[in-house]
């Protein structure tokens, strides 16, 4: 009796022992599943993010017929987001609320609650999608497996505004909230949905700044920029190439009016100083562009041990950012300071918070009324914003965000992001012929998918259309108008491996979208590999696509 009562005890005691550490999510996720004795779905697409079969499952019918949809999500407002199938059955199919797998340490699940409201569906019927009836704990109509479902009074739920009505729904990864569609075979259907990130219970919310700040007066002096790109950022007597005031010259008579310089500041900085070699290059360029009236933005690029590990060098940063602006302090306010270029890895979240106070701390002790560009984390992205946080008391500082999409038409053939086999991408999709997968790619889920919508699918559902960035610089401007913060987007572009006309009209589109926004910009980059300048034939590529109508 002992003995089984000890067995018991033991079979139990890991659910009783579960430890979860809330965190908030980035994404949100939803599941669609298809019974084993039904077809897969078709054509099935979401508005902003990613569609995937659920490549994870053991065979490959179980692959096909379970639908993953990722999207990002933001904690400071609801986003409409619309997931469209057509179902090959009639009957039922599994609509399965979830949230992003994440680990807070090996063993320890991160808790990210994904807070759900307002579904609808057209094509199918769906039951309580506004949540609003509940039964046993839970809204009624969904299933809430695994563990207990969180009461009305309790985190993620309590104190959320919901789009609609009362009450809201909340799943996570360890806690979905399942429910039934009712579909026809050949009848598309189109889900409606309203989702956010719950904030932890730790949380504190920024400061909101006014709409007319000392940043917002210096991003007005912004219109046209263009990037110095694959220069100062390499190791010296690498791979770099060369800029002189011949550059700047050219760059002013063309019409631009600021450059953003990238600098591997790492490889020059020595002793508490700039080591002269760099500043006998660096400095007639800069000293130039002041006097051709281009604003300057002098940027850190490329410190891989800071984003590799960030505790370790986040005080030698600083420092370095204490010495550059001791040097420039008696320079004009035209010359403006990037901390870092696209943060990511491990600087993220708390960290990068972490990393940006202190080396922002670092600038003001020297000069407190220089303006400061900041990027936020994943890489400078607009999904990046939502857990980006900025000293709440500094005004003088500008959020600087980069846009590549649509990454698989902007990139194909740069081998360094692994696309070297990827070509023949032309802008707008679909292509008149389309585009088979290369061999080396076909286990990229990601692009196998991409390429399907690109091949088939018109229109604005087409991936690579104005509406994949519209819909980002739209995330964007609504974040900068929420926060009182101005933005800048300090690198768009195309390599140039794609068509030539097909770059001019993604360049042109693109431009055109950030104007129509009143978001500035700087276009990587000047005469490199995504080049806006013929340098062997003198003369500009892209005029048209910037400064026409």
């Amino acid at each position: 009796m002992l003995s089984r009562l000890i067995l018991s005890l033991a079979l139990i005691a890991p659910l009783a022992a579960e430890e979860f550490v809330p965190f908030q999510p980035a994404q949100a996720r939803l599941f669609l599943r298809v019974p084993a004795e039904a077809a897969p779905l078709k054509e099935a697409s979401v508005s902003i993010g990613e569609c995937l079969p659920g490549n994870y499952e053991e065979t490959p019918e179980k692959r096909a017929r379970l639908t993953d949809i990722t999207f990002p999500i933001t904690w400071w407002k609801w986003k409409e987001v619309v997931v469209k199938f057509t179902p090959s059955h009639d009957g039922t199919l599994e609509l399965d609320l979830n949230g992003p797998w994440g680990e807070a340490r090996p063993g320890v699940l991160r808790q990210m609650e994904v807070l759900w409201d307002d579904l609808s569906a057209k094509g199918a019927a769906l039951s309580n999608g506004s949540f609003e009836e509940e039964a046993e704990g839970k809204p009624a109509g969904w299933d809430s497996p695994w563990r207990p479902y969180p009461a009305a009074s309790a985190w993620p739920l309590a104190g959320r505004e919901a789009v609609k009505g009362k009450r809201v729904a909340a799943s996570w990864h360890g806690r979905p909230l399942v429910t039934k569609l009712e579909v026809k075979a050949g009848v598309p259907v189109t889900l409606t949905i309203h989702t956010r990130a719950a904030t932890t219970p730790d949380f504190k919310a920024p400061r909101i700044l006014s709409a007319d700040t000392p940043a917002h007066r210096a991003a007005a002096k912004l219109k046209r920029g263009v990037n110095f790109g694959n220069g100062w950022e390499a190791e010296p007597g690498t791979w770099g190439i060369k800029y002189d005031s011949k550059d700047v010259d050219l760059v002013a008579d063309q019409g631009f009016d600021h450059i953003r310089v990238p600098v591997a500041w790492h490889f020059h900085l020595e002793n508490g100083a700039i080591k002269p070699a760099l500043l006998a290059e660096l400095e007639p360029v800069l000293t130039r562009a002041i006097e051709r009236k281009l604003i300057v933005l002098l940027n850190w690029h490329h410190y891989e041990a800071l984003v590799k590990e960030p505790e370790a060098n986040r005080a030698a940063f600083a420092a370095g950012w204490k010495t550059i602006t001791t040097h420039f302090k008696s320079w004009p306010p035209e010359l403006y300071l990037e901390l870092l270029n696209e943060p990511n890895g491990a600087l993220d979240h708390d960290t990068l918070t972490r990393v940006h106070a202190q080396a922002i701390a670092a600038i003001r002790s020297v000069n407190p009324q220089r303006i400061i560009l900041v990027n936020p984390p994943q890489w400078a992205s607009v999904p990046g914003l939502d857990r980006y946080f900025l000293p709440d008391g500094d005004d003088r500082i500008i959020t600087s965000i980069h846009s590549y999409e649509p990454f698989q038409f902007t990139h194909q053939r740069a081998g360094w992001v692994g696309f070297q086999d990827l070509r023949g991408i032309s802008y707008p999709g679909p292509p008149a012929t389309p585009v088979a997968v290369p061999d080396s790619l076909k286990e990229n889920a990601g692009l196998v998918s991409w390429l399907d919508a690109y091949n088939t699918r018109k229109g604005t559902d087409n991936p690579c259309t104005a509406a994949t960035f519209e819909l980002l610089l739209d995330d964007a401007t609504a974040w900068s108008k929420h926060f009182g913060r101005a933005i800048h987007i300090g690198e768009f572009g195309c390599f140039k491996e794609a068509d030539a006309a097909s770059r001019t009209r993604y360049i042109r589109d693109f431009r055109l979208a950030a104007e129509k926004r009143g978001i500035p910009w700087a276009m990587w980059d000047w005469k490199a590999g995504f080049g806006y300048w013929d340098a062997e034939q003198g003369k500009p590529l892209l005029r048209e696509a910037l400064f026409g109508k």
